[in-house]
């Protein structure tokens, strides 16, 4: 199925979650914020959102650095 991450469309297997799509991409959970459709996904509901054909992602990573 087709979705839509930072505004790149990516083809991903079907009955996947947001927190498996994100394992998937290497993304770090401690400095990560996820937009599902347009809203703030908190951290407890990652495992249990299922991603559908045609989700928008928007994920946010903070870095340190100086």
């Amino acid at each position: 199925m087709q979705i839509v991450v930072n505004g790149e469309a990516q083809n991903i297997a079907t009955k996947c979650t947001v927190f498996q799509l994100l394992q998937d991409q290497g993304v770090t959970f401690k400095a990560a914020v996820v937009e599902h459709n347009g809203n703030i996904l908190k951290q407890e509901h990652w495992q249990s959102t299922p991603l559908q054909s045609g989700d928008r992602l928007e994920i946010l990573v903070f870095m340190g650095g100086g």
